[in-house]
């Protein structure tokens, strides 16, 4: 049954990938976070095993694939038990989630420790207690940002399986909120990680992770409808600029833009540095020309001094905030792109919790620095 399952859900990704060969890279994320959606019943047991080892006292770990272990910790919306593995050998008791690239395996440490590896991404390369396919190879989008997918429906179905053990996570909000660094010094820093002061009802299986993806895709789906002609301008820009021999950049922030722009074909195609625009950081030091392009793949605040400093030397500037700067929004050389997602950065609501859950940007901001990518291979 297992293998046939399989083949009907490789029958149905072939069609939709065949269908859109050459489409959009939201077009393509939102068929990934589709594929997934179909494997959220096969969710619900490993949830349940990792929710009776934390329930029990043990600790909920990160590791493998970099980029994943920092979207998935310390991350708002995410949840605080959650900390990077390291070197560290967790203990039998242990939950470890994985993060699967290229041909990775479980080191034998990690896999003899009895610990409960839960792992995202290629299925036939991972030696673990359960594992949830990307999609990558289906619909052609990077298998790094594809794992954040499985990886955030899983938590919140993890997040569901807590609730059922009567065990309440305490989650992250985002710092940019009033009363994020507030929850951060009630909890956090005291090693409060499940909650005391509250009780919630139990949630059924399969409802936050399909919730959590339905949103993304939505989200993704919007931007496409609302944001693509200025998607398409900033396109045009950047492959005028690499024609003409102007510079390219791009600038990221958060938890796994700046390792995805960097590590990955993208940095091969744009020079590529990170700066948090909105949290008092200065843009690295550089002098731009007219005819350059710079692309800030943001968060919540847009990028002032780097939008003014830019304008000043001539280069044009695409950027990707919640928020837009009044000064420039009739800038013939300024497109603004609204990511759509919320400003607490969480799309899935938890009945009874006090804030939402799961957070949507880094798979859509990802999308959006990969599409851009995309339309300059496309024109070259």
């Amino acid at each position: 049954m297992k293998y046939i399952q399989r083949f009907f859900i490789f029958a149905f990704s072939l069609m939709i990938s065949l269908e859109s060969q050459g489409g959009s890279y939201l077009q393509k994320t939102i068929e990934a976070l589709t594929l997934c959606e179909a494997e959220i019943p096969a969710m619900q047991k490993p949830a349940d095993e990792a929710a009776a080892r934390l329930a029990a006292g043990g600790n909920l770990w990160a590791a493998g694939q970099q980029s994943l272990v920092s979207e998935l910790s310390g991350r708002a919306g995410g949840m605080m038990a959650i900390r990077p593995l390291g070197d560290r050998v967790p203990d039998k008791a242990d939950v470890v989630l994985w993060g699967a690239t290229g041909n990775d395996r479980i080191s034998p440490t990690l896999g003899n420790s009895g610990a409960f590896v839960v792992s995202f991404g290629d299925s036939d390369v991972s030696d673990n207690d359960a594992c949830f396919d990307n999609h990558a190879d289906e619909t052609g989008i990077s298998p790094t940002m594809a794992n954040l997918i499985p990886a955030w429906a899983f938590t919140g179905e993890l997040v569901a399986a807590l609730t059922r053990q009567k065990v309440f996570p305490v989650m992250y909000q985002t710092i940019g909120f009033y009363g994020g660094f507030q929850r951060i010094d009630k909890y956090q820093r005291k090693g409060i990680v499940w909650h005391n002061d509250l009780e919630l009802a139990p949630v059924e299986p399969g409802v936050l992770g399909a919730e959590y993806l339905q949103a993304v895709k939505g989200l993704l789906q919007r931007i496409e409808t609302e944001k693509r002609k200025d998607i398409d301008l900033g396109g045009q820009w950047i492959r005028d600029a690499k024609k003409n021999g102007h510079d390219v950049l791009m600038y990221t922030m958060g938890h796994f833009p700046p390792y995805e722009a960097e590590e990955t074909a993208i940095g091969e195609a744009f020079e590529t540095g990170r700066w948090n625009s909105g949290f008092r950081q200065e843009p690295p030091e550089r002098e731009f020309a007219e005819g350059d392009v710079l692309i800030h793949i943001g968060y919540q605040h847009p990028p002032y001094v780097l939008l003014q400093r830019a304008r000043n030397m001539k280069a044009r500037v695409i950027y990707l905030d919640i928020l837009q700067h009044r000064d420039y929004r009739d800038d013939p050389g300024v497109i603004w792109i609204d990511p759509m997602w919320s400003w607490d950065d969480a799309c899935v609501e938890l009945k009874g919790y006090d804030i939402p859950i799961l957070p949507p940007s880094g798979i859509v901001n990802t999308a959006i620095a990969w599409e851009f990518y995309r339309l300059l291979k496309n024109g070259e």
